[in-house]
């Protein structure tokens, strides 16, 4: 494994950003090739009929945002963070102490934003059909972007923090209390919990073309990493990350892929529901159960080394 977060004798960077142009290129023809826009428009109009009533659907979607709102406030107010970064110029390891804004650079935190966003306006949408108003266009268009990018997100982060960074703290008997407070249970369990909650209520009509949404969202972030890492903090909260990695190319797609890839899985997992509703939402909360963390007293997935605190 670490033979892949190696640099090479050569600078990766214009490969591995040729790569995400390539990624982000492919997304945009696939848009145009499928007439993806339409798919949309259909799509948007299932968000709002359930089993469940409206106004319970109302009631749970700003619920959510709510509670996601009220996580990133108290990220503002509850002092310095913790990071383990890899520094740009120096290519080593370090720990830093954000605040403030600096927090929203990592996934997680952009997962938890998505989540919110969704939440709000899948919110004001329902609202708006609720009171017989006419919803604009643009506005559906956003609804379905927003949760096929978050779902996709929020399974990978779940499943990343659950599997690789948990397990990577207790191995190296690192103190990871801060990874159990209010702000990243937010971002690491519930934002995943929330939309496969909200997959189960509403079952809407989605395409796995809306998979493209999930590379998209991995070029864009992907970029606003080596923006921050040249010319902001100077740092990149993942090791992959940096462009400059002999497999640099190969981490950055995967990352975008792998987004895609859960949404897929969602995607299955939906027409299994409309196969049969007990079976697809049973496999629905096995998937959570295996994805999610709660408990501070960790024993390693990987190789069940024993309790560590």
């Amino acid at each position: 494994m670490r033979g892949f977060l190696e640099y090479g004798v050569k600078d990766s960077t214009r490969l591995t950003i040729s790569t995400l142009i390539g990624l982000f290129s492919l997304s945009s023809f696939a848009f145009i090739y499928w007439d993806i826009s339409s798919l949309i428009e259909s799509s948007a109009s299932t968000f709002h009929s359930s089993w469940a009533s409206l106004e319970f659907l109302i009631l749970w979607r700003f619920t959510c945002c709510i509670a996601g709102a009220f996580a990133v406030v108290h990220m503002f107010k509850s002092g310095p963070g913790v990071m383990v970064v890899i520094l740009h110029d120096k290519r080593k390891e370090t720990t830093l102490y954000p605040v403030g804004i600096e927090k929203l650079v990592t996934f997680s935190s952009w997962t938890l934003l998505l989540n919110i966003m969704y939440f709000f306006v899948a919110g004001i949408l329902s609202l708006s059909v609720l009171n017989g108003t006419q919803t604009p266009s643009w506005l559906n268009t956003m609804l379905v972007l927003l949760f096929s990018a978050a779902l996709g997100a929020s399974l990978l982060t779940a499943t990343v923090v659950r599997y690789i960074i948990l397990p990577g703290e207790v191995r190296i008997d690192r103190n990871h209390d801060q990874m159990f407070n209010y702000p990243n249970q937010m971002m690491h369990n519930f934002a995943a919990i929330f939309l496969i909650l909200e997959v189960i209520f509403v079952q809407p009509e989605l395409s796995p073309y809306f998979a493209f949404f999930g590379l998209v969202l991995g070029t864009f972030y992907s970029f606003f990493a080596y923006i921050f890492a040249f010319y902001g903090g100077g740092y990149y909260i993942y090791s992959f990350i940096d462009p400059r990695l002999h497999y640099g190319p190969l981490w950055l797609t995967g990352l975008a892929g792998a987004i895609g890839l859960f949404y897929l899985g969602v995607w299955c997992g939906l027409q299994l529901i409309a196969y049969n509703f007990w079976i697809g939402t049973i496999v629905f909360m096995l998937w959570l159960s295996l994805i999610v963390q709660f408990r501070t007293t960790l024993t390693d997935p990987v190789n069940n080394s024993g309790s560590v605190r």
